[in-house]
């Protein structure tokens, strides 16, 4: 096998398709190059390199220049350390090579020419060099006593590779029917006979290298001693006990017991029943006063025989008194619930069967509880001081016994009790009861008092439920975001007392901008749990499908308000598989919103006055806040809402207009109003005097005055040569150029002026 591999490659070259087409494509084809690696190679460690070489069978254009690429397409685990040289030639050298496949890959390009080949390297483990086996006998001397048997064992014998064969042989032995021969890993020993005996065991290993080892076994015959029977001591019982067991246990053999064997004596009259008669163990009963006598007959394997006698003595019933035994004296410490009465370690040589405990001193005389038991429970207003007790016991024949039980009660100083307020705790909103455990508190004696307080710089919030400021556990309910701080303080009977400090901290519900409320035009005490399923129901129907998965209603908190209408407080979900993703709040009350418009804001049969998120969310044009009440804007100073968008056009509550560029808005609209009224009544009037001015002079030159007084002016028209009517003025086709009109007043001008023969008009003030 070389270590250099050529490998020639037939040419093919892509043919042009014979078929014309009308788009000519402007890429040029690419012609394969027929392009080997040569053989597979097969290394075996420790050589680890060899050479790959590339062949291309056509051959180089002119001017085209091949280019090689190899690159390891597959390698065995852990081969990171292998090395490759010429990585851009036709020839490759790798080394440094693991046990393992190798797949490599060269490609060749050229213009418009490539072709790509592939080639195996596998790397084979070292030869292994063969090691003989080593053959081990456990144990390798062995003494064995008849009728034993022995075992060699050859499983610890070990080979390089592993051992294929094991054969057991007799080399030397006893003269016998038999030779001892195996062929497994272990020898069992059996039917020997009393000499001397050594084994060989010879393992064969897979390349068929052999070892051997011998074992040396001992085989002897002891003398077999007889076996000793005991049947145990003699034993007396007094009647009406008429039961008992004889041990025969006891008995021993060199090699061991093969049988037991209880007898009866034949010489006395008395009766018994009798099990286990071929065990260790006779039981007895239904025995009868007088004397018995009982045989034990034991047998060894080698059928040896032994006996031993023992002696039962069944005497008439004779009692004895019982004894009371109680502690004597005993102290306890208070506060004390009861007193303990033990006599339980009272004893009679039959059976106790009454028990009587009576308080012989001590005061108050306390209750007596269970008196009648071994163990009885003294109850009452146990104080300070020595209480004492009688115990008195009765067997079947009403023999009694007596003993005295003393306690001693005794008060410790009393201590100051120990306050635990529960120690910190985080709760995140919506949360509708917070309890703050103070229950943990302690005393020597007993708590007779619980205070809560709230510290001063505790927030205000929050109602105390069902007066447990006066309870171990303190119930907060209509708490807001913030931090709580209250204070345990506990009492004893005595007025001693101690205090600890809670930290209550309330998170912001991390989803309070999704909740929303909705208020329908009904009462709380009408609104059923159906009414509430299908309240959840019909919101999410009314939403549409998503692809996250399907609309989940979670209803937090109803309430009514003052005006007896009801509030839902609710959440909208979406539930996939075990995940649950809030909805935007404001998004979904708007989709709610469009779908009640469209279904007269009627839901259950109950009208929907509103819905919105509990959390206003108007951004009121980034110049004021929201009130969450009347989610209405509160505008900064200088800032109004938009009347036109809000109450025109619908639209959501703002803080668009600045009040100063209102007001000058206003005044310039004011002002334009007036000058366009203004412009116009001058205009009507320019227009009116025109139109006076133009008739006047078609129709006269002058005009006559009228008498502004009656009584005492009088004008007087008097012209050249002519008398005139003093009511009409003489216009100017009346007048030749030669006539001159004169006008005369008797008392005065009234106005008017003559020069040069020509009568002037001069305004004057009429009274009126």
């Amino acid at each position: 096998m070389g270590t250099d591999n050529i490998c020639v490659l037939s040419t093919s070259t892509t043919e042009i398709p014979s078929t014309t087409t009308k788009m000519v494509s402007t890429t040029p084809k690419v012609s394969k190059l027929t392009v080997s690696a040569g053989s597979n190679v097969e290394l075996q460690l420790p050589k680890d390199e060899t050479v790959l070489t590339c062949f291309v069978l056509e051959k180089e254009n002119k001017g085209e220049k091949f280019q090689y690429e190899w690159s390891l397409v597959n390698s065995p685990e852990g081969a990171e350390k292998g090395t490759m040289v010429g990585k851009n030639t036709d020839k490759l050298t790798i080394s440094k090579l693991i046990a393992g496949l190798y797949t490599f890959k060269i490609e060749v390009t050229g213009e418009n020419r490539a072709g790509e080949a592939y080639v195996n390297v596998t790397v084979s483990p070292p030869a292994r060099k063969n090691s003989p086996p080593v053959a081990v006998i456990k144990p390798t001397k062995q003494i064995v006593k008849l009728p034993n048997s022995a075992i060699l064992d050859g499983s610890d014998s070990s080979d390089d590779d592993k051992i294929v064969k094991y054969l057991w042989e007799e080399m030397s032995g006893p003269l016998q029917d038999h030779k001892i021969q195996d062929d497994k890993n272990m020898l069992t020993l059996k039917g020997l006979v009393p000499g001397n005996y050594i084994f060989k065991l010879t393992v064969t290993d897979s390349d068929g290298a052999t070892n051997s080892t011998v074992a040396n076994v001992t085989v002897i015959k002891e003398t077999d001693y007889p076996p000793k029977a005991d049947a145990g001591s003699d034993m007396v019982i007094h009647l009406p006990q008429d039961s008992v067991i004889l041990y025969g246990n006891s008995s021993t053999d060199d090699k061991g017991i093969k049988s037991y064997e209880w007898i009866k004596s034949p010489d006395g009259k008395q009766t018994a029943d009798m099990t286990g008669t071929t065990s260790p163990f006779l039981h007895l009963s239904k025995l009868q006063e007088g004397d018995y006598a009982f045989t034990l007959k034991v047998t060894d394997t080698a059928d040896q025989v032994s006996q031993a006698t023992v002696h039962l003595f069944v005497k008439p019933d004779v009692n004895t008194a019982p004894v009371a035994v109680t502690a004597r004296k005993l102290t306890r410490i208070l506060p004390l619930k009861e007193l303990v009465l033990d006599g339980r370690n009272s004893t009679d040589d039959k059976k106790i069967v009454s028990y009587s405990w009576l308080q012989t001193g001590g005061s108050p005389t306390l209750k007596i509880q269970d008196s009648n038991l071994s163990v009885a429970k003294a109850v009452g207003d146990i104080t300070p001081g020595e209480y004492t007790f009688k115990l008195t016991v009765s067997d079947q024949e009403k023999l009694q016994s007596t003993q005295k039980l003393t306690i001693v009660v005794k008060e410790l100083p009393n201590k100051k009790p120990v306050s635990r307020a529960g120690g910190d705790r985080i709760v995140t909103l919506p949360v509708t009861l917070v309890e703050i455990d103070g229950s943990q508190s302690s005393d020597d004696k007993k708590i007779v008092r619980y205070n809560w307080e709230r510290d001063a710089k505790s927030l205000a919030a929050g109602d105390v439920l069902n007066g447990s400021e006066h309870k171990a556990v303190l119930q907060l309910v209509n708490l807001v975001a913030g931090k709580y701080i209250f204070k345990l303080t506990v009492f004893d009977a005595e007025g001693l007392s101690s205090s600890d400090t809670a930290h209550l901290l309330v998170k912001e519900d991390s989803h309070k901008n999704d909740l929303m409320e909705l208020t329908l035009d009904t009462n709380l005490k009408e609104f059923t749990e159906e009414d509430k399923e299908n309240l959840r129901s019909q919101l999410a129907s009314m939403l549409p499908d998503s692809t996250e998965g399907d609309a989940n209603i979670q209803i937090q908190n109803l309430h009514m308000s003052p005006q007896s209408l009801l509030h839902v407080s609710f959440y909208v979900t979406t539930v996939k598989k075990e995940t649950q993703v809030y909805r935007p709040g404001l998004e979904t009350a708007k989709l709610l919103k469009e779908q009640l418009e469209s279904s007269n804001n009627h839901i259950l049969n109950y009208k929907v006055l509103s819905i919105d998120t509990i959390v206003c969310q108007i951004n009121c044009s980034g110049h004021g806040y929201c009130d969450n009440k009347s989610k209405m804007c509160v505008c900064d100073a200088f800032w109004m809402q938009n009347f036109f968008i809000f109450h025109v056009l619908n639209g959501e509550s703002n803080c668009d207009w600045s009040v100063l560029y209102f007001i000058i808005v206003l005044f310039l609209v004011v002002v334009s109003l007036a000058a366009i009224v203004w412009g116009t009544i001058c205009w009507i009037k320019k227009r009116r005097c025109k139109c006076y001015k133009w008739r006047t002079k078609k129709r006269h030159r002058y005009s006559l005055l009228q008498e502004v007084d009656d009584a005492k002016d009088e004008i007087k028209l008097l012209p050249k040569g002519k008398t005139q009517n003093s009511s009409v003025m003489m216009s100017e086709s009346d007048l030749s150029s030669e006539e001159e009109t004169l006008f005369i007043n008797h008392k005065k001008t009234n106005g008017f002026i003559q020069k040069n023969g020509v009568s002037k008009h001069i305004k004057t003030k009429l009274r009126a």
